[in-house]
Formats: structure tokens, sequence, C-alpha cells
């Protein structure tokens, strides 16, 4: 298990829209990393999840596969933005309270301290809001009415794991590359297709293109009403 470095626990403080804001921007600032820690708060929203078992979840999730950092970092980001809230941990898996270390040298505290654990904290439930794929990808497809049933086509198309050459196979040669373009002007790649779906969650690498959970459950609602 990898050593938490010093006491992260996060102090009871009011909440404000700037610390909102600045978890927001870590997932907007690293959009490589940006599925797995919106993964991780997900999974540490309903209970706390020790660390051993986070980093091990953490390393089977395909969203990891494109991360930039190893999983303890992630962690660490998450709760340095006061996303997720860390509990130190005794031996019999109870949380360590302030007034149990009163006292104690930092050898005795480290004796104490036998794990950690983390959930999901306020700001990170408003983070889990901010970045719900679900209405992502719904403004996606609003967001250029004329390629609605492109990237409702591809969702349905990527019910399988595809490569980008299978992708680029279906789309090539398509009038809506040419949306927006010059005459003249090159066609925009099928790849912006995948670049603006992916950035919303609608779908993820998994060796190939896949996807989401949310992808899927909005293309079934969507097909439902037709």
């Amino acid at each position: 298990m990898t050593e938490p470095a010093g006491d992260r626990g996060i102090a009871p403080a009011p909440i404000n829209d700037h610390q909102i804001q600045d978890a927001c921007d870590l997932l907007y600032t690293n959009p490589l990393n940006r599925p797995i820690l919106y993964r991780m708060l997900k999974r540490c929203e309903a209970a706390p999840v020790r660390l051993h078992e986070l980093e091990s979840w953490i390393e089977q999730r395909p969203e990891f596969e494109r991360a930039t950092q190893p999983p303890y970092y992630l962690i660490m980001w998450l709760v340095d933005a006061r996303a997720l809230e860390e509990f130190e941990l005794d031996e019999a898996g109870n949380t360590v309270q302030p007034e149990q270390k009163q006292g104690l040298s930092e050898d005795e505290i480290d004796d104490l301290v036998a794990d950690y654990s983390y959930q999901t904290s306020i700001i990170g439930q408003a983070v889990l809001a901010e970045f719900d794929p679900t209405i992502r990808v719904q403004v996606l497809l609003e967001e250029v009415p004329q390629r609605r049933e492109t990237y409702l086509e591809l969702l349905e198309f990527l019910r399988e794991t595809r490569s980008y050459n299978d992708i680029d196979e279906l789309l090539r040669g398509r009038e809506i590359l040419m949306l927006g373009r010059a005459e003249g002007d090159r066609p925009i790649q099928p790849s912006v297709f995948v670049d603006k779906l992916a950035a919303v969650g609608g779908i993820v690498w998994n060796k190939g293109w896949i996807i989401s959970e949310e992808g899927k459950e909005l293309l079934d609602t969507i097909q439902a009403r037709k």
C-alpha cells in the first residue's frame, strides 16, 4: 500500500462557490485524467473506500488506461481539491478521532493510523453534477443540431468495441464532415466526433472505443422515445 504523507484529513469548513470551481477546474484542466477522476468520485459517493481497494479499482478501470498519473496521485489530487474526504483508520478499521492523537508523538501517531479511506465530499458531489456524462452528452447533441444524428449513429456503432479505423471507415466521405467548411476546404476528420464524445463522457477507450455506461443509458432512452 502506498503510504500517505502526513495528516491530509479535511478540516470542517464552510463550502463556497470558489472551492467548488477549483475542484471543477481540476477536471477541466486535465482532460486525459478527467474520466478516471469522475469515476473515482462516483465510486466513493455512497460509502468510504479504503486506499488499497481504491487504488486497485482505479487500475482496473478502462478510463485509467489514458491517465497520466498513478492511482495514488490521482487520489491526492481529489483530496487536495477537497472533492474527496480522507479518513484515518486504526487497526480495527475505526476512524481515528483528533482527540485520540492529542499528546502523542509522531511515531505514536504513525502506529495508531493503520489505513486510510476516502469518500466523496459535498464539493465532490457538485463536481459529479457538473460533469455528469448524461447531461453533457445531451448538451453536445443539441450544440450543432445538424450533427445530432451522426453522434447518435456513432454511439450506436460503439455498442461494440471499435478501432479508430472502424470509425473512420464509417464516417469517411459523409457530407456532415463538410459542415461549416468553405468550398475547397478539407473536411473535418472523423476524430472530431470521437474527441467530442470522449470529452463529455459518452464513450471511453478500452482497447478500442466503446460507449460509456451513461452514453448507453441516454441512447436507450432516446431510442425508446422514437
